[in-house]
C-alpha cells in the first residue's frame, strides 16, 4: 500500500505551542491514547493499542457469493474478545453490524436485493476520522450504492458516521448517524416482503445460550413476527442485570417503523422498517432519509441506568 502524507499534532501537559509534524507513514489518526489504522480490508481502531472496531471498506464475499463492504465486524467486546459474527453458517449473508433491505426499487421496479448483498455493490468512495475529545473518536465515510445488473447506475449515496465514546473501564458507545440520498427519482426501499418485514439497522452479536431480553418494562419474548418494545433492547447473557449490549435507535422518526425482530440463536437483531411496503427515500433527488442508532457493550446495567443514556442519545 502505498504510503501518503500524515499530519500529526502532539500535545504536552504544559502551556507551550502546538508543534505540528508532517511525516510519511502508514495513514494513521492519534490522539493520546487512541489510533485509527487504515490496512488492506479497512478501517481499525485501537484503544490502548487494543483493537476495537473494524469498519470494512474492501468487497468480502464467500467463494464469490454475498459480496458486500461497508459494516462494522469485528466488534470488540470489553476484555477483547470478538462479539460479532461474519458470514455465520445459519446465515452467510448476515454481517457484524450492518443495515440493509431486501427491496431496492427504482420507478416501482425491484432493482437489487441489498440483504442478501444481489443486485448492489457498496463503493466506498471516502473514509475519514476525527479526534473529538480525550474519551471519544470518530469515523466517517460515505458510500455509493451501485446498481450491478440491469444499467449499473448509482442509486443511493450514504453518508456513514460512527462515533466511538469510552465511558468507563466498563462500558463503551459506538453511535450510527446514515443519512440515504437518492441519486435518481423514485427510489424507494423495502424490507423483507413477508409478514416479518424485517430491514434496517441489524447488529449480528454472538447470544449466549441464556440469552435474555429486556426492555424499560422487563422481560421480552422473541416472537417469529415483530414485537413491541421500547426505544432499546438490552440483549444480556441471561438476567436483566447481566453484562450485555444494548442497541437503541428512534422509532419515532423511523418511517413505517415496525417494531424489533428479536431472535434468540442463529440471527440477527433489528429494528425494522418500513415493513414489506417499501417506502420512498425522497420525492426527490435533492432530499434524503437520516436514521440513528447506538450499541452499548457493558458489564450490567439497570434500567434506570439505560433510560439516562437514551435519553444523552436521543437530544
Amino acid at each position: 500500500m502505498t504510503a501518503r502524507p500524515l499530519l500529526i499534532a502532539f500535545r504536552t501537559s504544559i502551556m507551550i505551542p502546538l508543534l505540528v509534524l508532517v511525516i510519511f507513514y502508514m495513514p494513521l489518526v492519534h490522539a493520546q491514547n487512541f489510533i485509527f489504522e487504515e490496512q488492506e480490508q479497512g478501517w481499525l481502531l485501537k484503544e490502548d493499542g487494543k483493537p476495537r472496531f473494524f469498519y470494512q471498506t474492501a468487497t468480502q464475499s464467500r467463494d464469490g457469493m454475498y459480496p458486500r463492504s461497508n459494516y462494522i465486524h469485528p466488534l470488540y467486546g470489553l476484555d477483547g474478545e470478538i462479539i460479532t459474527e461474519d458470514f455465520p453458517d445459519d446465515h452467510l449473508h448476515h454481517r457484524g453490524i450492518f443495515w440493509a433491505w431486501h427491496q431496492l426499487c427504482v420507478d416501482g421496479k425491484k432493482i437489487a436485493d441489498p440483504w442478501i448483498c444481489e443486485g448492489i455493490e457498496w463503493e466506498i468512495t471516502k473514509v475519514g476520522s476525527k479526534i473529538i475529545s480525550e474519551t471519544a473518536v470518530q469515523l466517517t465515510s460515505n458510500i455509493l450504492w451501485k446498481e450491478t445488473e440491469g444499467e449499473e447506475r448509482e442509486v443511493v449515496e450514504e453518508n456513514l458516521m460512527v462515533t466511538y465514546e469510552r465511558i468507563s473501564p466498563d462500558l463503551y458507545k459506538l453511535t450510527f448517524d446514515i443519512t440515504l440520498k437518492p441519486l435518481l427519482s423514485n427510489v424507494m426501499i423495502g424490507g423483507s416482503e413477508d409478514p416479518k418485514g424485517y430491514g434496517g439497522f441489524s447488529p449480528r452479536i454472538k447470544l449466549s445460550e441464556t440469552v435474555g431480553f429486556f426492555d424499560s418494562k422487563g422481560k421480552v419474548r422473541p416472537q417469529e413476527l415483530a414485537v413491541s418494545a421500547g426505544s432499546w433492547i438490552n440483549i444480556t447473557e441471561r438476567e436483566e442485570n447481566d453484562p450485555g449490549v444494548v442497541v437503541m435507535g428512534e422509532p419515532d422518526k423511523l418511517p413505517s417503523y415496525q417494531g424489533w425482530i428479536l431472535r434468540s440463536k442463529n440471527s440477527m437483531q433489528n429494528m425494522a422498517f418500513p415493513g414489506r411496503n417499501p417506502v420512498p427515500l425522497a420525492g426527490t433527488p435533492a432530499r434524503h432519509l437520516t436514521f440513528r442508532n447506538q450499541i452499548i457493550v457493558h458489564r450490567g446495567l439497570e434500567n434506570g441506568e439505560i433510560e439516562q443514556h437514551y435519553k444523552e442519545f436521543s437530544k
